[in-house]
């Protein structure tokens, strides 16, 4: 057996030593046929520009315009494939989506050893550190963590061909990493710490030289890596359940809230997301129908915690009609409506669209028209009408260029009449009609429903031309959508001018009063969602959970009612027994923020009933049927669910379906906790998911 080497041996640490190191890497990889390292491709660097130092939060990083991520420098080197592949580039995606979100520029900021990472942070040369950083005791006095990305094991990598006890083995680990600490626990006297700009790709090459070396990695790098190494395998598990989390500056609340929010709307977005094009057979079997729309006051708004408009209502009846589920999928405009249908993101386009050939030929069918309208003209009040088009000559008339009225005034232009087209591309017509008091132009193009819904609640718009009139408006779908079509074609039919339908039309374009009350509470973005939002924004980030989702857990209970009282006895604004809220430290439940935190301290207590194995997005679903049913309900739900052949690690068409068993003699007199009305719960679970993704719409 080599001789052992020692903590900081000289000799090892010595020029020579590395160069025999680097010698032998480069020999491995040259010569070995086992053990090949993949090709990774990086994306291109950006040229250097003069670092920018700052340790401020949210507002003033939103104010310089960029975003500054840290990362360490064998991150961007092919042979660092623990960072670049999956995991760094996982990382690398969600940090350019949350720059995206926040509408600043990504910066990457690159540091040469995992020892500088933290260093680097609080010298303000970056806001977040994106890597796979350990959360232990020591560093939380240093940074705050984010909400954890993952739960890892450590886990000792060894020689197949090793005959030393653990304790008795040789470990080389990275000078940055908690593992040493971890080592030390177990006994180990034989470790050399090397510096922390080694990728784990090359420390397994030194470990399979020799049966008696090791280290230790994290089990999401070393499962990934591990297949590239026949003569290595997994030895013990040193620590289980290790929080892997981001770093950031403890002065930076706001960037810290900023993120865990991201984060929990990430992983449920993702777990709801199913971006292929589906058959009607395929819809029905998911339960759910994905509405892609506008938020506008016709075809889709919230209005405090409902999903409601036009388009919306109708749909959402054809849903229930075929025992489905509406989910709400929201677009800028037409153009992104009809890539997303393209691509499958969703089922059906529901936006008060006008059927035209130029969106037949884009990939568009429609189904029935399910309603008529007129292409006008209009201007501020005191506009007065015109007697034809060559009227607009010299005028100022603005248009979005994805809708249908772009193009006409362009085939104007071309016929010889001289208005001056102004390109609005991100206004959408309740905007372009707001702003004819403005000035800022003198004429812009509706439809009438929508001018008689401005003007039902802001008089201020004038019809000056009609041209076009009893336009088709219809629902978008692909063209190999013929059994939907199908099915949408006879809803229209039968329900068009009829009761349901003329009561939902004077709803949203009739009733005056009812148009104000809806308007003046809707919610816009960067509007508010409840009148307790700054009690839940503090409440969110105290427990690493998304406010929106709080607010519409808090809507589903109580409807923002501080008095509200079931019958059962549950109180305030989540609904809490008061027995429950008394055994957490909560007494007066009617009043908002008590009884609110109270809801929110149950749901923290309730996730720590379930296994940390489960996905982030998948405990929460869990946690939320415990919620509404008790998690005694919850576990014989997961076990039948494995006896009828679930995953009983999802909720959605999985334990949700065994809940649903456990209303059935059947099931529940064989389960440990009995009958439970299993539909409550789902339909709990599912209207929460899909309000609080129509609060991200909306904002």
């Amino acid at each position: 057996m080599p001789k052992p080497i020692a903590l900081y041996d000289k000799a090892i640490l010595s020029p020579l030593f590395f160069c025999f190191v680097l010698c032998a890497l480069l020999l491995l990889t040259a010569c070995s046929k086992d053990v090949e390292e993949p090709v990774v491709e990086l994306s291109p660097s950006p040229s250097p520009s003069p670092e920018y130092i700052s340790s401020a939060d949210l507002d003033v990083i939103k104010q310089h315009g960029r975003i500054r991520f840290i990362a360490p420098l064998a991150a961007t080197e092919p042979q660092a494939l623990s960072n670049r592949s999956p995991l760094f580039k996982e990382y690398e995606a969600l940090a350019n989506a949350l720059a995206d979100r926040l509408k600043l520029e990504a910066e990457w900021v690159f540091v040469k050893d995992r020892s500088d990472l933290i260093p680097a942070l609080l010298a303000g040369r970056g806001d977040i550190i994106v890597s796979n950083i350990s959360v232990t005791p020591e560093r939380k006095k240093q940074v705050s963590f984010s909400r954890p990305l993952a739960k890892v094991d450590e886990l000792v990598v060894e020689h197949q061909e090793t005959t030393e006890p653990p304790a008795q083995k040789h470990y080389i680990v990275g000078e940055a990493s908690a593992f040493s600490e971890s080592l030390s626990k177990q006994g180990v006297e034989h470790v050399t710490i090397l510096p922390a700009d080694k990728s784990a790709y090359e420390w397994l090459s030194y470990i399979a030289e020799e049966p008696s070396r090791a280290t230790v990695l994290d089990s999401n790098m070393a499962r990934d890596l591990i297949g590239l190494f026949p003569n290595l395998k997994l030895g013990q598990t040193l620590q289980k359940r290790r929080s892997i989390a981001w770093a950031l500056r403890p002065d930076n609340p706001k960037l810290l809230s900023y993120l865990n929010h991201y984060l929990v709307e990430h992983h449920v977005l993702a777990s709801a997301s199913n971006n292929q094009p589906r058959t009607w057979q395929q819809i029905k079997d998911s339960g759910q129908l994905r509405m892609l729309t506008l938020n506008n006051p016709s075809c889709y708004f919230l209005w405090r915690g409902e999903q409601m408009g036009f388009d919306y209502d109708l749909l959402n009846k054809f849903a229930k009609n075929q025992k489905l589920s509406l989910s709400v999928i929201v677009k800028p405009d037409y153009e992104s409506l009809i890539e997303a249908l393209k691509a499958g993101e969703g089922d059906v386009i529901a936006a008060s669209m006008t059927a035209t050939p130029e969106r037949e030929a884009l990939g568009v069918q429609f189904s029935r028209p399910y309603l008529y309208i007129d292409e006008l003209i209009v201007g501020a009040l005191d506009k007065q009408a015109i007697m034809d088009l060559s009227a607009l000559a010299g005028k100022r008339v603005a248009v979005n260029p994805t809708t249908v009225f772009y193009k006409r005034m362009l085939e104007l232009q071309k016929q010889g009449v001289e208005l001056e087209l102004v390109s609005l591309p991100e206004a959408s017509t309740e905007e372009l009609l707001e702003a004819l008091d403005s000035d800022a132009y003198d004429y812009t193009l509706a439809d009438s429903h929508l001018v008689a819904l401005e003007n039902s609640y802001h008089k201020h718009v004038n019809e000056v031309y009609k041209l076009n009139e009893d336009v088709a408006i219809a629902w978008g779908l692909r063209p190999e959508q013929l059994e939907l079509k199908q099915e949408l074609d006879s809803f229209i039919k039968k329900k068009h001018r009829g009761l349901f339908y003329n009561v939902t039309y004077n709803k949203y374009f009739k009733n005056e009063k009812r148009i104000k009350k809806y308007q003046q509470a809707r919610v816009l973005p960067g509007g508010g969602l409840s009148p307790y939002d700054e009690t839940v924004q503090a409440l969110a980030q105290r427990y690493h959970m998304d406010w929106r989702l709080i607010t519409a857990q808090m809507y589903q209970e109580s409807k923002f009612n501080p008095k509200a009282r079931s019958h059962a006895g549950a109180k305030g604004l989540m609904q809490v027994l008061p027995r429950t809220a008394k055994e957490l430290g909560f007494t007066n439940l009617a009043e908002p923020s008590e009884g609110l935190e109270a809801g929110v301290a149950y749901m923290h207590w309730l996730k720590d009933r379930f296994p940390e194995d489960l996905a982030f997005e998948e405990r929460l679903y869990f946690t939320l049927a415990s919620y509404n049913a008790g998690a005694s309900h919850v576990r014989d739900a997961r076990k039948l669910a494995r006896e009828l052949g679930y995953d009983d690690k999802r909720w959605f068409g999985n334990v949700e379906n065994a809940m649903l068993a456990l209303s059935k003699p059947k099931y529940y007199k064989k389960a440990r906790f009995g009958y439970v009305r299993g539909r409550e719960p789902v339909n709990y679970v599912r209207d929460i998911r899909e309000r609080y993704m129509a609060y991200l719409n909306a904002m």
